[in-house]
């Protein structure tokens, strides 16, 4: 009973907090950025993961993160207030930047960093960390409990496990590489982009590819405790859909890779996360 009660304090704790920080690619209206590059150290030092939220007026000293000419994200400090928008400068910087900042391209106030997590991101977004992720969460899925009741025969689901690890990572990829250049949809295969804004367009594919693959699972467990007279055709099914959704994942994050490995090469200076 205390067990229960515990779970309930922690649930109407974490929702409060959860839809504060609901990103903006789900329709909330926290940013999360992952800021490279020294224009606002000490500040802010490169590495850093910063968290923002938009609000109806800035004030002279915020540091703000804002759509730029080049339409990539950027966090710097307001130094002046026009009629025309805000003049912002990196703290590191000699010069104010070149463009007035408007309104309409203020993404929002930083509100919260965590230094050097960046990094860590952005190590796994190559090949070698990528590849370190998945055996990480290979290991963690594959690892059984003891169990009370030894049951003779069982059945793996290891491949649902995987797929679902594919579809977080192709999500998180695609929407990052969206969220720094919104052509970067041009070298995607997003389902749905013919009908939506790219960004939709791959949330709702996210959601999709994650009610099947829960779909499947369950309906695999069900086949499993009713030892159906027909379970093997019907596993092969659930399995091949499995499967099926692990590699279109997996050859979406693979394609998306590239991206990231020119964007370090050209030292961009920041790199939204989500």
């Amino acid at each position: 009973m205390n067990q229960k009660k515990t779970k309930l304090l922690l649930v109407i704790f974490l929702i409060p907090i959860l839809v504060y920080f609901w990103p903006v690619q789900m329709y909330g209206d926290t940013g999360y950025i992952m800021l490279l590059g020294n224009s606002m150290y000490p500040t802010i030092e490169s590495g850093t993961f910063v968290i923002t939220k938009p609000e109806q007026n800035y004030l002279l000293g915020d540091v703000i993160a804002f759509v730029n000419e080049d339409n990539l994200n950027v966090v710097h400090r307001i130094v002046e207030i026009t009629e025309e928008g805000y003049i912002t400068k990196g703290d590191n910087n000699r010069k104010n930047d070149p463009v007035v900042v408007t309104t309409e391209n203020v993404i929002g106030r930083t509100i919260f960093i965590i230094p050097y997590m960046g990094f860590t991101s952005l190590f796994l977004q190559t090949p070698i960390g990528m590849s370190i992720f998945v055996i990480w969460a290979l290991v963690m899925f594959s690892k059984r409990k003891p169990e009370k009741n030894k049951v003779k025969v069982k059945e793996s689901f290891l491949i649902f496990k995987l797929a679902f690890v594919s579809i977080i990572s192709n999500y998180v990829l695609t929407q990052s590489a969206l969220a720094i250049n919104h052509n970067a949809s041009k070298i995607m295969t997003i389902p749905f982009e013919g009908y939506f804004d790219p960004s939709i367009a791959n949330t709702l594919s996210f959601v999709l590819y994650t009610i099947g693959i829960f779909l499947l699972y369950f309906l695999m467990k069900g086949i499993k405790l009713k030892k159906k007279s027909d379970e093997k055709p019907m596993k092969l099914i659930f399995t091949l859909g499995a499967i099926m959704i692990f590699a279109i994942n997996l050859i979406g994050t693979i394609n998306i890779i590239p991206f990231f490995m020119n964007l370090i090469n050209e030292q961009s200076e920041i790199i939204p996360i989500f």
